[in-house]
């Protein structure tokens, strides 16, 4: 269990320094169900007044190893619509994110603010521009009195009043970053489409276990687009894709869902819709979705089924999310039901 948990904790700093702090940016299956991590002018870019959204990532390696878990929780919605045209609107949001690892030995949080502007540019309301701004405050804790190192096991055995000799971890500063991005929306009748761009950490900001002046966090930037649209009468197709930048890694989640509609369809009540989908994460995994949509409130699960080299040396990697969503009771014009908006 010793060496276990110290394993644990050297794959997760690896993590943050290798693989450009993804601790801090989680890469979720199901990027949908957390809309401001994507892009915040998607503040109150939804199906209904307001939404709130849950999204749970477990990810460990084999049994007896304490997995990584992952958290998003945000609150999203329109603050103020303009009179005679509920197009055009002023959205906000606000949005937690946690790693915890090693029974709180590790914890990465951020808590972000967004507001995003949304006006109709045609009289029809066919195409619309988003606008959004975020600012957010992060930090990483690690707690060394909940970990055992090496250099504490002496020839009486494990002593945990020797050092851990680990002199140069220590904790990592919190700081402060800003984010922007914007978004143009598409809609007709039967289809709708968006796609939109934004960029994270645009602050210069130092995040180091080490001490290390000069480790700062590069800046993230997300291109993501989504298509919805009738298949038939009962049958919603839908398509998503994104693709992420930061630094020297680029990577892209996309796919597929198929909805099928439960009972009758009301385009101004919430439908019944059994979700199921294909997603792949570039280099990475194939991600079956399966999810239900029952008046306001929706829900998911996925599994990663691992498609990198990762088994062949830290054994096999088992990944699921669970995401579980509230819209608000009043459906706002929409003309395709979509399971993340």
């Amino acid at each position: 269990m010793i060496q276990t948990r110290f394993c644990y904790l050297l794959m997760v700093l690896c993590c943050c320094a290798g693989l450009q702090v993804r601790a801090q940016d989680p890469i979720f299956s199901q990027y949908f169900a957390s809309p401001l991590s994507v892009n915040p002018a998607l503040a109150g870019n939804g199906d209904a007044n307001w939404r709130l959204m849950g999204l749970r990532r477990n990810q460990w390696i084999s049994a007896g190893v304490e997995p990584l878990n992952t958290t998003s929780l945000s609150f999203d919605g329109r603050l103020f619509k303009q009179r005679d045209n509920d197009q055009n609107y002023i959205g906000g949001g606000l949005l937690f994110l946690q790693d915890y690892g090693l029974s709180g030995a590790y914890k990465s949080n951020s808590v972000s603010l967004a507001i995003s502007s949304h006006i109709s540019l045609d009289a029809d309301d066919l195409n619309g521009l988003s606008a959004g701004l975020g600012f957010s405050y992060a930090n990483t804790l690690i707690d060394f009195n909940r970990l055992a190192f090496p250099s504490q096991i002496s020839y009486t055995g494990f002593n945990r009043s020797l050092p851990t000799n680990e002199v140069y971890l220590s904790s990592i500063k919190p700081y402060y970053s800003a984010f922007a991005g914007i978004n143009y929306t598409y809609k007709t009748e039967s289809s709708s489409f968006d796609i939109g761009f934004a960029g994270y950490r645009f602050i210069k900001s130092q995040r180091s276990a080490l001490k290390d002046p000069n480790q700062f966090d590069p800046p993230r930037y997300n291109l993501h687009a989504n298509y919805q649209s009738f298949l038939g009468e009962r049958v919603v197709f839908n398509a998503n894709l994104m693709f992420a930048f930061e630094k020297t890694i680029t990577s892209y989640n996309g796919g597929i869902n198929l909805g099928y509609i439960i009972g009758d369809y009301d385009a101004e009540e919430h439908p019944t819709i059994f979700n199921t989908g294909l997603f792949y994460r570039h280099n990475e995994a194939i991600i079956p979705y399966v999810g239900l949509r029952y008046g306001n409130v929706q829900g998911g699960v996925s599994y990663d089924i691992n498609t990198s080299n990762t088994n062949s040396y830290v054994g096999p990697l088992k990944t699921f999310e669970f995401s579980l969503i509230f819209h608000s009771p009043e459906k706002r014009r929409s003309p395709v039901p979509c399971p993340w908006k």
